[in-house]
């Protein structure tokens, strides 16, 4: 009985309603409610044009404000349903270190890119992200 006590618990593959969601856990699989995604996809094309502008204030207050009321849209959402959908085992499986820096570092370069015009900055940042979500897709379901 010890044994399985001790056991690591992966959030990805073991029944999701007897796991304990620790902080980001609970925050990635809140991203990855549907209302949220489409909420923030919304608000992005926005961000991006003030970043382009140069206008790094106005972007930042949409990111807060946008991220607030995405939050508040899916607040009441349950964490072992998400967490059993596709969707919430992808959020899942990013958070895993080599996924995490993969997208942190492509995030830093296509924001400095949107901030001083450098496509290529933001071309290597989009790329990063990109594969910054190509690890561990097997965990997700055996068929990718």
């Amino acid at each position: 009985m010890a044994a399985l006590a001790s056991r690591e618990i992966n959030p990805v593959l073991e029944n999701p309603s007897v796991i304990r969601y620790g902080f980001l856990q609970r925050f990635a699989l809140l991203r990855a409610h549907p209302r949220r995604i489409f909420f923030d996809m919304a608000v992005l094309p926005w961000e991006v044009y003030y970043l382009w502008q140069g206008q790094w204030g106005v972007a930042l207050t949409l990111f807060v404000l946008g991220s607030a009321v995405s939050f508040i849209s899916v607040s009441d959402a349950d964490y072992a349903k998400i967490a059993e959908t596709i969707l919430g085992k992808i959020a899942l499986l990013h958070l895993r270190p080599v996924n995490i820096f993969f997208q942190l570092a492509g995030l830093a370069f296509f924001i400095q890119g949107l901030l001083v015009h450098s496509t290529q900055a933001m071309l290597v940042g989009t790329s990063s992200l990109l594969i910054g979500h190509m690890v561990g897709w097997e965990k997700v379901h055996l068929s990718l």
